[in-house]
């Protein structure tokens, strides 16, 4: 019994430590929600509480706030914004700020180029190994270029770190894709709550 309980401990230790990333994104999120309430309609701020959003895995408040910047921000003022903090930028191997490597891949995400978003993700991720979400976004691109069994793999590793509803949601698109519908209904149950919550036309055909 004793063994049994050890056990448990041991491993739920493991699951809450595994996703820890190297940078304090909760201190970033407080900071910048302090920040943006003398000025709401920062891009930057905003984009950055997006990105610190997506790094602790709350999926839904960085879907939120991205998705006004497609409704209310134009797609050149956003870059316009965002450019001057990546200009001095050749190589992304030569860096190792996390949240500047953030800004980059996601700001390829808002432009849809998704495969330039892979590889910093996949940078990010060898860098700061402890940080599943890096995994589950690069898989998230990936879907988007249709690579679904190498989404289906970088999904799979995040879940082995710690389960969470948006890798399961990212394997049930990529089953529906490929046809794979048994798959897919599986995986969309083990994410029905973050399912509902993003409520994404993307995803409209997949749930219904």
């Amino acid at each position: 019994m004793i063994l049994i309980i050890f056990i448990v401990l041991i491993t739920t230790f493991s699951l809450n430590t595994a996703a820890e990333s190297k940078y304090n994104w909760d201190q970033l999120i407080k900071t910048t929600s302090d920040q943006l309430q003398q000025n709401k309609s920062d891009i930057i701020l905003n984009y950055t509480l997006a990105v610190a959003y997506a790094n602790i895995g709350d999926i839904k408040n960085a879907y939120n706030i991205i998705d006004v910047f497609g409704s209310s921000v134009r797609r050149k003022d956003f870059n316009a914004a965002v450019s001057p903090y990546l200009s001095d930028w050749q190589n992304y191997r030569d860096h190792d700020n996390l949240l500047l490597l953030n800004y980059a891949a996601f700001k390829e995400v808002i432009n849809k180029d998704y495969q330039e978003a892979v590889s910093l993700f996949e940078y990010i991720f060898e860098i700061d190994p402890n940080n599943l979400w890096a995994l589950n976004h690069a898989a998230a691109a990936l879907v988007e270029i249709k690579k679904y069994d190498k989404a289906l793999d970088y999904a799979n590793q995040a879940l082995s770190m710690q389960e969470n509803e948006y890798s399961h949601l990212i394997k049930g698109y990529a089953y529906y894709e490929n046809g794979n519908y048994v798959r897919a209904i599986f995986e969309a149950a083990s994410a029905r709550k973050l399912f509902k919550a993003l409520a994404d036309e993307e995803y409209q055909d997949f749930i219904e």
